[in-house]
């Protein structure tokens, strides 16, 4: 059952909110448009939320009803589809499975001697849910939802409604009888193990944590407003979200939440107030609003997203409801959402102020001015941000689309963030929200706008030519000043006819942030278009040498065969190759003269050290598999970054993002050493192999063992024709063949040459892909006819249809291999 609470709610509601235009479309100078470096952090075939980032950018907290965790254990897993809270550890490179639970499930029926048809769906046979469990099974869903990190890193705010989220089971009868007495969400709060400070751009190893360790502290402790109630065939089972959407401050002492239950004796009827709580110690409530369930005839209160300052004393939330101000009247007559700003004394409010006041059309019923879930008050407390279609820097009408705009509570001014879209189409929401030392306003956009913020004249002259969407940044500035505004990505083009969106958290600089999307593939792998947490880089860029002649030479990273491509000048020779494939291990180094000189990274250093092994480079067990940035330096392929073994002034070691497509259109490959910025471009090929060798280069014996013996690592040459099996039967020879660059490649589209003899069809027994990222493997049977075939060249074929024929290096460079 996939799960997407927070976010698909607010695009439900922004989709009508956005349905607007886009603008004409163009290219952009590069100092608008620095180089982003984007890297897939979860993986599943369910939908995954990067919620927040800590103020370092070390931390990144999900909510994913994904099996996504790197580091699982039998009893600590998600192998049943429960809404978790997950932690991404970007030095480790690890995520961590921070709450473990499982939902209650309906008994089975009692057995009767006669089966009678019923209206109850059959339960599932087993106790315990899987990611395809039947909703209608479920008798009480157990989830933790929207989780927050303070900005040192070092607590999670979140709700749940598990009795002890760090490990509960609705299965157990007693748990599941407290589940159907109860079951609503409550705030819970979890202390992360304190970790020592590292420098991220170095991109070291770091020691294993293990960031599960960490203890739990509940909040609130409430009664539930409606108990639970069952899944059907018809309807999710549901539980009462009656603690909800915290916030907090950075250093987790002041939190604020939504409440509808009375934890302050100022809440008898119910209605969704604003609550602060002081958690330092035992918590201690101060009830912030006072509304009534209805605001006016059926229709209900809403105050919702509630967001501190760094320093807890200035909260922003939104509402529906007439709230009177400090020193004030009410003013909210017509029951528009509005948007309300506070100023806090610890726990006490000291000023509440209504800072929107718009008018909704007749007959309008979508929100004139939003105030998205997440981050939207600038940590210093100075600025919120939100999205309007009115004008709210001018009067209140409504106008033809939204837009953002900076709130600025110390002078009470307004300031329009980009233009309004001029054309109807659906946007989507903007998510706009701050840089943690509040200097840059993010947001995402689809239209194409100048670096001033303004609808180019010509098509030519705007940041997003493509119309795709994007993360804007904008350097927050007063009313009446210039705005300077980056287009921070460069999306593909999306695999799918929704219009992705993208939620963006920041780091407290322009540096480091993680964000949202569907539907696009950034070369981590996202096959399925589900929504998937990303880690981005936007390092500094210092200086920056012309891309033509390329400054750069790209070479296989097994063989050393030169790139030549996309477009060679003469005919590449046979030991050369026009690109490299997905998840292929590649070599740059500088190209040279008549190129201008460049140096590819301060000094050596690996980014895996030798001895660390998977431990350190795993598919499995690191997210990414390998770093992205060693020593100040990172790499990437079109705009996905590339993992790095090994960075050197003369040389990078690095994997292509085994997610892209091949394509005839080359890809730009931009490398960063600590601000130093080289552009070139790659072809990437459907295949292109090139197997292990001694010399690291052109011959050499090839790294090929004899695997026939399962309970053996292998043995190397010389080979026989038939071995012994694990059983102690002679039977023919299995040989693996270690190289990279098959990575998309099937058994059926493979021949491997030996000497003269081609072994095709079922003797290639499999291709494998080790947790080593660019370590590619090929099984195969010997034939007999190959009994004494003595020194022999080595080659394989990859043919891909009407897609091109790709060999590994011809018979006279090609690796060897002794057959006796």
């Amino acid at each position: 059952m996939k799960q997407a609470f927070r976010l698909l709610c607010a695009i439900a509601v922004l989709a009508f909110f956005w349905l607007s235009l886009t603008s004409a479309k163009a290219q952009t100078s590069t100092s608008a448009t620095p180089d982003s470096f984007i890297a897939q952090i979860s993986n599943s075939t369910v939908d995954s939320f990067a919620n927040d980032m800590s103020g370092d950018g070390r931390f990144v907290v999900f909510q994913s009803s994904g099996n996504i965790a790197t580091e699982q254990t039998v009893g600590r897993n998600n192998f049943d589809g429960n809404r978790e809270i997950f932690l991404y550890d970007y030095a480790q490179r690890r995520i961590f499975q921070i709450t473990n639970t499982k939902s209650s499930i309906q008994p089975n029926p009692s057995p009767t001697p006669t089966a009678t048809p019923t209206a109850t769906p059959t339960a599932s046979p087993t106790p315990t849910p899987t990611p395809s469990v039947d909703p209608s099974t479920v008798q009480v869903a157990v989830s933790n939802n929207n989780p927050v990190l303070s900005n040192d890193g070092k607590w999670i705010v979140f709700s749940s409604n598990a009795g002890d989220p760090g490990n509960y089971d609705g299965t157990i009868p007693a748990n599941a009888a407290a589940l159907l007495a109860d079951g609503n969400q409550e705030i819970w709060m979890y202390r992360i193990p304190d970790v020592t400070p590292v420098d991220l751009t170095a991109g070291a190893d770091v020691p294993k944590i293990d960031l599960t360790g960490g203890t739990f502290k509940r909040i609130t402790n409430t009664a539930a407003s409606l108990l639970p109630q069952p899944g059907s065939t018809t309807l999710p089972p549901f539980v009462a979200f009656d603690n909800r959407d915290s916030a907090v401050n950075d250093n987790a002492t002041i939190i604020s939440f939504v409440s509808n239950r009375n934890l302050t004796g100022g809440n008898a009827d119910g209605s969704p107030e604003i609550i602060i709580a002081n958690v330092a110690g035992d918590p201690t409530f101060t009830q912030v609003t006072d509304t009534p369930v209805n605001v006016k005839g059926f229709l209900g209160a809403f105050t919702e997203n509630p967001n501190l300052s760094g320093d807890g004393t200035v909260l922003a939330f939104a509402s529906n409801a007439n709230i009177p101000q400090t020193g004030g009247a009410a003013s909210n007559p017509d029951f528009n959402t509005e948007i309300f700003v506070a100023t806090l004394n610890g726990t006490t409010v000291a000023n509440i102020k209504q800072v929107t006041n718009t008018v909704n059309p007749t007959g309008d019923f979508f929100a004139v001015t939003v105030l998205s879930p997440g981050r939207r008050l600038s940590r210093n407390g100075q600025f919120l941000a939100m999205e309007s279609r009115a004008d709210l820097s001018g009067g209140t009408g409504v106008q033809a689309g939204g837009t953002v705009f900076i709130y600025d509570t110390t002078a009470n001014t307004f300031k329009q963030i980009g233009p309004r879209p001029t054309t109807a189409v659906l946007e989507g929401g903007r998510f706009p929200t701050f840089t943690g030392d509040s200097s840059t306003l993010i947001f995402s956009s689809v239209l194409n706008f100048t670096s001033d913020g303004t609808v180019p004249a010509t098509a030519t002259d705007g940041l997003n030519p493509n119309g795709r969407v994007q993360l804007f940044a904008v350097a927050v500035s007063p009313p009446g000043t210039a705005n300077f505004f980056q287009r921070l990505t460069n999306t593909p083009a999306p695999l799918a006819t929704v219009v992705p969106q993208i939620q963006a958290y920041a780091s407290n600089t322009l540096r480091r942030i993680a964000f949202t999307v569907r539907e696009l593939e950034f070369g981590g792998g996202n096959a399925d278009l589900s929504f998937e947490g990303y880690y981005m880089l936007v390092p500094p860029n210092t200086s920056e040498v012309a891309a033509t002649p390329s400054p750069v030479k790209f070479f296989t990273g097994a063989s050393n065969s030169l790139v030549v491509g996309p477009s060679p000048a003469t005919s590449p020779s046979p030991s050369e190759v026009l690109g490299l494939a997905p998840g292929e291990l590649g070599l740059v180094r500088p190209a040279g003269s008549p190129a201008p000189a460049v140096t590819l990274a301060p000094s050596a250093v690996l980014g895996c050290p030798e001895g660390s092994g998977t431990t350190c480079a795993s598919e499995a067990k690191r997210a990414p598999a390998l770093p992205i940035e060693v020593n100040g330096v990172s790499m990437s392929i079109g705009g996905g970054a590339t993992g790095l073994y090994f960075v050197s002034p003369g040389q990078l070691n690095f994997v292509v993002p085994p997610g892209f497509a091949p394509s005839s259109t080359p890809f730009p490959v931009v490398i960063n050493n600590n601000g130093a910025v080289v552009r070139s471009s790659m072809s990437l090929l459907f295949s292109v192999p090139d197997i292990f060798t001694s010399t690291n280069d052109a011959g050499g014996r090839a790294a090929v063992l004899n695997i026939t013996n399962s309970l053996t690592i292998g043995t190397m040459e010389p080979f026989s024709v038939t071995s012994t099996n694990s059983d102690g039967a002679t039977v023919p020879t299995v040989l693996e063949i270690e190289l990279t660059g098959v990575r998309l490649a099937s058994t059926s589209q493979v021949t491997v040459r030996i000497g003269t003899t081609d072994i095709t069809g079922t003797s290639i027994v499999a291709i494998t892909h080790g947790p080593t990222p660019g370590f590619d493997a090929i099984q195969v049977t010997l034939p007999s006819t190959l009994a004494a075939a003595g020194d022999v060249p080595i080659i394989v074929t990859v043919v891909n249809g009407t897609g091109g024929t790709f060999s590994s290096r011809p018979a006279d460079t090609a690796p060897h291999i002794t057959i006796n």
